[in-house]
């Protein structure tokens, strides 16, 4: 009889897996698109008057602020530390409202120029889907995890295009375990996400291309990717000491106003910094491959470097949904085209600018959220082989090591008080 409820558990959780997988990977591609579309129009729209760039953060804010309070009970999101207090806590569970909240709220932060981007968006709504799935088929509460996991690695392997991605965030970022259900209900889920791209055709993020890599190229390697260590660091404390002076506001529309201003002004002083990013990315790296590289454009990359984050600690802060995932493939590909520019400018290095732009955001985004075998592999399929496998893989590791010893927390598993400077 045991046997008989065990093996009857199994199969709805095959089922309820394929189910949480397609959903997730429907919502990821949808928010993906239609967030790219908007962002774009947008953005190209208000362009030729700039002043627009202060007032659009302002309006995504103020609707977020409305809709929360209004149609959201009031409660505010916090990221993938909700999905870690449902797994942690028996009793907890995600709300289904937190689908259309985060679905809703990331779409209108990054429209509206805020400066993050939908990943952490899509893992909460994803981890959601699983989450209320497992409730509504009346699985057994043992098998929460499992499930969160896999509507997670469903969304994100339709997100990035990439099912070892989805498996790997969710094991290493998520789940931090492996058992033999939770591989089994992930690779479910990540197989159901592969198969809807197939659907469609999608587009490589910024359209690089790796080449053969050079022993001589390796210190600098290193040394890029002690220096991602640091500003990831300085990535992580800006979000949680940001996020804690915000925090602490008492009046919410002193807060939205005094957050709305200042990603504004960062957007007016450098329109790159609306939204994600990432067209702003292309643009910079199509520019970089046309003439040397001039003082003013490598102050404007720097800018950005140092910028960007807290442009995006300042957007959460002020009730933007997102978080540092997108921030930081950006500055990780910038520091990385930054570096090369400037090690063949000045050092006649001959370093190859798209290898280091990959592996620049392999290492600031492994360096952000300690997870060297997520970024290696999100750095891998954003190359389309795997020719720089190795490299990827030592600067993910050295970054986490480096960030890591200067501070052990990311944005996900620090508590919640101010970072001590």
């Amino acid at each position: 009889m045991r046997d008989k409820i065990i093996r009857v558990n199994y199969y709805k959780l095959v089922i309820a897996s394929c189910f949480a997988g397609l959903l997730s990977a429907i919502l990821a591609s949808v928010l993906k698109h239609i967030t790219e579309y908007y962002e774009d129009h947008f953005f190209e729209s208000i362009r030729p008057y700039s002043f627009l760039f202060i007032v659009f953060p302002l309006i995504g804010l103020v609707l977020i602020h409305v809709l929360r309070k209004y149609a959201f009970r009031k409660k505010p999101n916090k990221g993938i530390k909700e999905i870690y207090l449902t797994i942690d806590t028996r009793r907890n569970e995600l709300p289904v409202y937190k689908i259309p909240s985060h679905f809703i709220n990331g779409f209108l932060t990054v429209i509206f120029g805020g400066s993050t981007g939908v990943e952490v968006s899509t893992v909460v709504s994803t981890a959601t889907i699983g989450a209320v799935t497992r409730q509504k088929a009346g699985i057994a509460n043992k098998f929460k995890t499992e499930l969160i996991c896999a509507g997670v690695a469903g969304g994100l392997t339709a997100l990035f295009g990439s099912p070892l991605v989805g498996m790997l965030f969710v094991l290493e970022v998520i789940a931090r375990k492996v058992t033999r259900t939770i591989l089994i209900s992930s690779g479910i889920a990540v197989t159901i996400g592969w198969g809807w791209l197939f659907l469609f055709h999608e587009q490589a993020l910024f359209g690089l291309s790796a080449f053969p890599w050079k022993w001589q190229a390796v210190p600098y390697m290193i040394g890029m990717s002690v220096i991602a260590g640091v500003i990831s660091v300085f990535f992580t404390k800006t979000v949680i000491g940001i996020k804690h002076r915000f925090g602490i506001m008492k009046n919410e529309y002193m807060r939205i106003g005094l957050g709305a201003a200042i990603v504004g002004v960062g957007i007016f002083l450098f329109p790159h910094l609306f939204g994600d990013s990432y067209s702003g990315v292309k643009d910079m790296i199509e520019q970089s491959s046309h003439a040397p590289l001039s003082f003013t454009f490598a102050l404007t990359i720097l800018g950005i470097v140092l910028l960007k984050p807290i442009i995006s600690s300042v957007t959460l802060g002020a009730g933007g949904d997102g978080g540092v995932f997108a921030p930081s493939i950006v500055v990780g590909a910038l520091l990385g085209l930054l570096v090369a520019l400037t090690c063949n400018q000045f050092f006649h290095t001959h370093l190859i600018v798209s290898n280091f732009i990959i592996l620049g955001i392999a290492a600031v985004l492994s360096g952000a959220i300690h997870a060297p075998l997520t970024s290696s592999s999100l750095a891998v399929r954003l190359s389309g082989s795997f020719i720089l496998t190795f490299p990827i893989l030592v600067a993910s590791l050295v970054a986490r090591y480096t960030a890591g010893k200067i501070y052990p927390y990311t944005v996900y598993s620090y508590k919640d008080q101010p970072p001590h400077h």
